[in-house]
């Protein structure tokens, strides 16, 4: 409940500055630049852009391509930049599986997930960062914790409704919710990175199932 509160009111300034910070440190140590082609990252990127927010709205967000030591993952940071691997493209079997995720990366950013996480995981020092204006540490402590937090299911499933209900809203199927995950089961398990931090329950495939039903 203290967490909720203190991400509650971190300023927008504070958020972007932790966002970030993190994806510099991640630059630094972990992440390199992509290798997909540049018209390939564009159509991606214009893609998840032209999406019409359902009647919550959309935070704020950027699509970063990345490769690197993080493996096929996507997750979303506080400041709205949303990091896309390479892998996870490749692994994926079209570019509707790919909005999927995006959508569903959505949600965790919308519900404030990765920033509550983090929040929780550096109590006091985060709340002493807030007062003084001093992010260092709590930055260099969630670039070693973002691309590997592992969700609790009701946060997938806080996630997954909001991509449904953003992809309903454009017209596009939702098919590709469960589709995508079940592709990745099927290359590597659950030893697969994205399923690794992204578990899908039963109760999870069948709420996406349910939605997904004509």
């Amino acid at each position: 409940m203290l967490a909720e509160r203190l991400a509650e009111a971190m300023l927008p300034a504070q958020k972007l500055g932790l966002g970030q910070g993190v994806l510099r440190e991640l630059d630094i140590h972990t992440l390199a630049p992509s290798r997909l082609p540049l018209l390939q990252q564009q159509r991606l990127a214009s893609a998840l852009a032209g999406l019409q927010a359902p009647h919550e709205g959309a935070p704020p967000h950027r699509l970063s391509f990345r490769s690197g030591q993080a493996g096929a993952v996507a997750f979303a940071l506080p400041s709205g930049d949303i990091i896309l691997d390479d892998a996870l493209v490749q692994a994926l079997p079209d570019e509707a599986a790919l909005l999927a995720v995006l959508a569903h990366e959505l949600g965790h950013l919308q519900r404030r997930h990765m920033l509550k996480r983090l929040v929780q995981e550096a109590m006091l020092p985060t709340a002493a960062g807030m007062a003084t204006g001093e992010m260092g540490w709590i930055v260099a402590s969630a670039a070693a914790l973002a691309p590997q937090l592992v969700w609790p299911q009701h946060a997938e499933m806080e996630a997954d409704a909001y991509a449904a209900d953003l992809l309903e809203h454009n017209g596009l199927s939702l098919r590709s919710l469960q589709e995508a995950p079940q592709a990745l089961h099927a290359l590597g398990g659950m030893q697969h990175p994205h399923l690794t931090l992204h578990p899908l329950s039963g109760e999870r495939l069948a709420r996406l199932r349910e939605r997904a039903a004509p």
